[in-house]
């Protein structure tokens, strides 16, 4: 299509495409084909703003033309790839002026202040809170206005943990979602929030006796209104084990109150006792005390599971489990001892040497078996034995471990993601399987020693914006290479150098990049080598490229990591000069 047929498109109709994109996709996409679109873009009565992962550029595009009142939806993060993202956004705008503000996700950031989330709560519009905290934060609350609140603990929070949530009643929450949830804040949930419909947490024991509090949390008191639950168990790995099996009882005791679930989800990761796999079992409970239920999924790992696949399997091919109506089908992972509902915990990554499920061991019919290899998005080329009967059609990411690849058993033209593993592939011939075979493949990632010879004439991958390299400083030949002619559009680079001169050198080569990563090699920083190796900071980097030096102070952040292996990591914006001007029409 000539770009000025976007005139003859009417504004309703451009509106409605817009409502399915975020606001940085638009600008993204559509901004500066004509003033037309222009135009449009900037007049939009609502903004949907992702920066999570964002370009440096892109952001500081949005920036300036930003109207905080317009914004309904924002998500926002410090997370290594966007550092100080929340600290400069509120440098030009106040928390206050985001007056419209529905939905807010903050991901990993800095500033977690009592001040920040005490701004929160004069936002009366906000309704939907989601938060991946970097630490524990006691300021973390539970708005009353809040009608979904999700927080999504990445570090270990075991079942007792004193996190608890302000004892208020919750009277709009309808739905939540607690990572690594403790007793206290599932206690404070179903005491402070009656209308809660929906509910999806994870909870690590370390303790019998934590298990029998967990079932009899709602004892004594009236059912729960839940509909949906979604409920991951596990067990602290320093404890004994053997002393804390999950049994299909325990389940059963809480859930007993929760007669109204129409969408359930179990996940056992610890060792639950072999009764969980009874299916007929399972079937009576959920007719006596669920009868609402329409959609069931569970994965149980099972303990010392000495029945064949036959027997396992023969409680779930009654008429109950296979209705047509809502077909809830089984497949037991004998090596794993897993037994869990497919599709929907069927695996999404595999070996190549590897089947997705055997056929003896599912009761779904071999008819859809299909189904199940074009769930998997993930393949690793390790070895190939037998041909499986279906071929790979939805692979996104492809992992390269052993030399061979059959090209008819995989769609290769959908691949977005390779992984070098096997220093056995050269270079030559990784740049042949792109230009060839993957026309859609944009991240690309070394993940061993390379020597980067190259017998051909260099053909340049414009397609590939994603760089790794962790092996870097351990391949070959890597001083005088030409990577500017290789990659010259590379926009992230994650990659381990032997000294900070280098890493400087790679700033400047690859002038393109939003975001990069560099890990300095250990072997170069021990105390021989460190008599001469310069402390990296801020100012050492503006010093000692070309580029940093040519930006605005505010044009890059930049985050030092010395935990236990030296990492730098840098978010670039442009040039003051290069930065495009957006009109911002009232």
């Amino acid at each position: 299509m000539h770009w000025f047929m976007f005139d003859f498109v009417p504004v309703e109709l451009l509106h409605s495409i817009f409502d399915y994109l975020w606001t940085n996709e638009i600008l993204n996409s559509f901004l500066n084909i004509n003033d037309y679109l222009d135009n449009v873009i900037v007049n939009c009565s609502g903004s949907f703003l992702n920066f999570h992962s964002i370009s440096r550029p892109l952001f500081d595009l949005i920036c300036r033309r930003l109207r905080p009142n317009h914004v309904i939806s924002l998500v926002l993060s410090d997370s290594n790839d966007t550092p100080g993202q929340c600290q400069l956004l509120f440098s030009r705008f106040s928390i206050e002026q985001f007056s419209h503000l529905r939905a807010l996700t903050l991901i990993n950031i800095d500033d977690d202040s009592e001040s920040f989330f005490t701004g929160l709560d004069k936002i009366e519009s906000l309704k939907f809170l989601e938060v991946t905290p970097k630490h524990y934060n006691r300021y973390l609350q539970i708005m009353p206005k809040l009608v979904r609140f999700v927080v999504k603990y990445e570090f270990v929070v075991y079942f007792e943990s004193f996190i608890y949530i302000t004892r208020i009643q919750l009277l709009h929450l309808r739905h939540s979602t607690l990572t690594n949830c403790s007793y206290f804040m599932l206690k404070d949930i179903f005491r402070y929030a009656p209308m809660l419909v929906s509910l999806n947490i994870s909870i690590m024991f370390e303790s019998r006796e934590q298990i029998e509090n967990f079932v009899t949390i709602n004892h004594g008191k009236s059912p729960i209104h839940l509909i949906s639950l979604s409920v991951s168990i596990d067990v602290f790995s320093g404890y004994n084990w053997s002393s804390v099996i999950i049994s299909r009882n325990h389940v059963e005791q809480f859930l007993v109150h929760t007669p109204r679930l129409r969408q359930l989800e179990l996940i056992v990761d610890c060792d639950g006792n072999n009764n969980l796999s009874y299916g007929d079992r399972w079937e009576r409970f959920i007719v006596e005390r669920l009868p609402r239920l329409r959609t069931f999924y569970f994965k149980f790992k099972l303990e010392n599971v000495y029945r064949n696949e036959q027997t396992v399997l023969g409680h779930f091919h009654t008429p109950f489990w296979l209705d047509k109506h809502r077909p809830w089908f089984v497949a037991y992972d004998r090596q794993r001892s897993l037994l869990f509902t497919v599709p929907h915990f069927a695996h999404r990554s595999i070996a190549y040497s590897e089947m997705p499920v055997l056929p003896h061991s599912t009761t779904l019919p071999i008819e859809q078996h299909a189904r199940l290899y074009n769930m998997i998005t993930e393949l690793t080329f390790d070895s190939i034995k037998n041909e499986p009967d279906y071929c790979y059609k939805e692979v996104e990411k492809l992992v390269l471990i052993g030399l061979e690849i059959n090209r008819a058993l995989i769609d290769l033209s959908r691949v977005q993601y390779l992984s070098v593993n096997s220093s056995s592939w050269s270079l030559d011939m990784i740049v042949q399987l792109i230009w060839y075979s993957m026309p859609c493949l944009h991240y690309l990632s070394f993940n061993c020693g390379l020597s980067l010879k190259y017998s051909n004439s260099i053909i340049p991958l414009e397609q590939i914006h994603i760089l790794q390299m962790p092996f870097f400083a351990y391949s070959a030949n890597n001083e005088n290479f030409d990577w500017i002619q290789l990659f010259s559009r590379v926009e992230r680079l994650s990659i381990t150098v032997n000294s900070c001169h280098e890493l400087a050198i790679l700033i400047d080569q690859f002038n393109n990049i939003s975001y990069a990563s560099f890990t300095v090699n250990n072997y170069c920083i021990n105390v021989r080598r460190n008599l001469w190796e310069p402390r990296i900071t801020r100012e050492w980097l503006v010093r000692n490229t070309r580029r940093l030096t040519t930006l605005d102070n505010n044009s890059f952040t930049c985050r030092f990591d010395n935990n236990n292996i030296f990492k730098v990591y840098l978010w670039i914006g442009e040039d003051c000069k290069q930065q495009t001007t957006v009109c911002h029409c009232s």
